[in-house]
């Protein structure tokens, strides 16, 4: 059972969706985290907001396009497949473009993995990756990490450890 040490913050970050190689963003959680302490942090819920950066307005593509954003604790350098269980959150959006519609794709993480406020992490980076179907000029995607640094029993600690060396 986990016991929250602080209460809820953000974690902001932008990462961009304009290329066909993944765009890295590192995210430093080893000041939340404390093994000595049993201490981690529980993400209670991403959002994901798509936008063109020259504007701030919402992504307008003149033609058929696809973005993914994909949320991971530890250190990844390309998307994971969905049953990845370093998957935090992941989000898309498809566009039809010329004003046939659009549509998006996102996912029902954080997961609970057996806690109903949030998916726990003690890892010391969580890794923030996107990428676009084809040049996308300016598109970005800030992404908003509702969190709370915890405090584990041995037991969970361990467990969650265990789960992430064998990751």
């Amino acid at each position: 059972m986990a016991k929250a040490k602080t209460g809820s913050f953000y974690i902001r970050r932008t990462v961009n969706v304009d290329a066909t190689s993944p765009a890295l963003v590192t995210i430093d959680t080893s000041a939340y985290v404390d093994p000595a302490d049993r201490q981690g942090i529980m993400i209670e819920s991403v959002d994901f907001v798509f936008y063109d950066s020259s504007t701030n307005l919402p992504i307008n593509p003149t033609g058929v396009e696809a973005v993914g954003v994909q949320l991971l604790a530890g250190a990844y350098t390309t998307l994971q497949p969905f049953d990845e269980e370093d998957l935090i959150a992941s989000g898309g959006l498809l566009f039809a473009g010329n004003g046939n519609g659009m549509g998006h794709a996102t996912d029902v993480y954080p997961d609970v993995l057996g806690s109903q406020d949030g998916r726990k992490i003690v890892d010391d980076q969580m890794s923030l990756l996107g990428l676009s179907q084809s040049a996308f000029t300016n598109a970005r995607c800030a992404v908003l990490i509702k969190a709370k640094v915890i405090t584990l029993t041995n037991k969970d600690y361990m467990a969650l450890a265990m789960q992430t060396v064998a990751n």
